[in-house]
């Protein structure tokens, strides 16, 4: 995996640091309280009608650990998927599973009783995961290094990150609300994949991609699962690639 900085990642990496220092300068040092305007809590969204928050919230980060961590995987996973989508599909995709998992914890908090919790939730992991999604079916076949040591290959590497954050969810009595909103982000960006590539094999079917009527050689000896990666990888871009009391509680980070 190699770093490359693409333009939007740059934009996102500048974004967050910038906040990241406002934050706790404004909070730390002057008393504010930027981290209850901006970060997501479920009263504040819900009564007091702060609806930008589940736009905002992606962009704080709890301490330096928080922020180097989510940074470092922007810029590892983001660069190379922004480079083969391109910036403007890229930024789509970030900001839907960036809401999707802002959304997932809302949910959450309403089943759970917990609406009128002021505990914030910050951070872009919902977002990265949806990214960590994306790598792992458009880099299947690459080999990463599992908790830095054990090799292994993306497609693998995602599957077992999601069944942690799902055991996190729910057998976990205080880190299930945050990695709840981890599994909204990458569930959310499998099914955008999923359902374009569904999209583009059903236009494919009726001749709207050749404009003469007839299939694509994608619909040749392949199975079902090759053809929606095969669209999703080579997508806009033609691409060859081998193979993807609350108030005083601390805020949720995820």
């Amino acid at each position: 995996m190699s770093l490359r900085l693409t333009p939007a990642v740059k934009f996102l990496l500048a974004a967050c640091l910038a906040m990241f220092l406002v934050h706790h300068t404004v909070d730390q040092f002057f008393g504010g309280n930027l981290i209850g305007l901006l970060g997501l809590s479920p009263a504040g969204f819900v009564f007091e009608h702060k609806f930008w928050q589940l736009f905002t919230y992606s962009f704080l980060h709890g301490d330096v650990m928080h922020f180097f961590l989510n940074m470092l995987m922007l810029a590892f996973l983001g660069g190379e998927i922004e480079a083969l989508w391109g910036t403007a599909r890229f930024v789509r995709f970030y900001l839907l599973c960036s809401t999707a998992g802002g959304l997932t914890y809302l949910l959450l908090q309403l089943v759970t009783g917990a609406a009128i919790s002021h505990v914030p939730m910050v951070g872009a992991s919902g977002a990265l995961y949806g990214l960590l999604m994306a790598y792992g079916l458009l880099f299947g076949e690459r080999v990463l290094l599992f908790m830095m040591v054990f090799p292994m290959k993306a497609k693998f590497f995602v599957w077992i990150l999601a069944g942690l954050e799902l055991m996190t969810t729910v057998f976990s009595p205080h880190g299930g609300v945050a990695s709840a909103a981890h599994l909204g982000g990458m569930v959310a960006g499998f099914l955008a994949l999923w359902g374009q590539a569904r999209w583009r094999i059903w236009q494919r079917s009726r001749g709207d991609g050749g404009g003469w009527g007839r299939k694509p050689s994608v619909f040749s000896k392949r199975s079902p699962k090759a053809q929606h990666l095969k669209l999703v990888i080579n997508n806009e871009k033609k691409v060859e690639l081998r193979a993807r009391d609350e108030d005083e509680k601390p805020p949720t980070f995820h």
